[in-house]
C-alpha cells in the first residue's frame, strides 16, 4: 500500500518582501531571462505530464491532446536565448 505524505504547510507569505526581490532581481537581464525560462520549462513538465495521460484514451482526448500540444508549442516558442 502506498503510503501518503502531508505536504508541509507554505509559511506565510509577504508579497511586499517578495515585491523588492522581484524588482532587485530584474535589474539583471541574465537572471529575469532564467527566471521566465525556468518558469515556461516547469510548466511544460506539468503539462506534458498531463499529455502523456490524455493519451491513454486518444480517441476519447483527442481535443484536449491537440489544445494542450497547442499550448506546449507555443510555451517552447516563449522561451528566451541569451543574446
Amino acid at each position: 500500500m502506498k503510503s501518503h505524505t502531508i505536504a508541509p504547510a507554505c509559511p506565510e507569505l509577504n508579497p511586499e518582501q517578495l515585491e523588492k526581490k522581484a524588482k532587485r532581481l530584474a535589474k539583471s537581464h541574465n537572471v529575469t531571462i532564467a527566471a521566465g525560462n525556468a518558469v515556461v520549462l516547469f510548466t511544460m513538465f506539468v503539462l506534458e505530464e498531463i499529455l502523456e495521460q490524455l493519451l491513454l484514451d486518444p480517441i476519447t482526448n483527442l481535443t484536449s491532446i491537440l489544445a494542450l500540444a497547442d499550448i506546449i508549442a507555443n510555451l517552447n516558442a516563449s522561451i528566451n536565448l541569451d543574446p
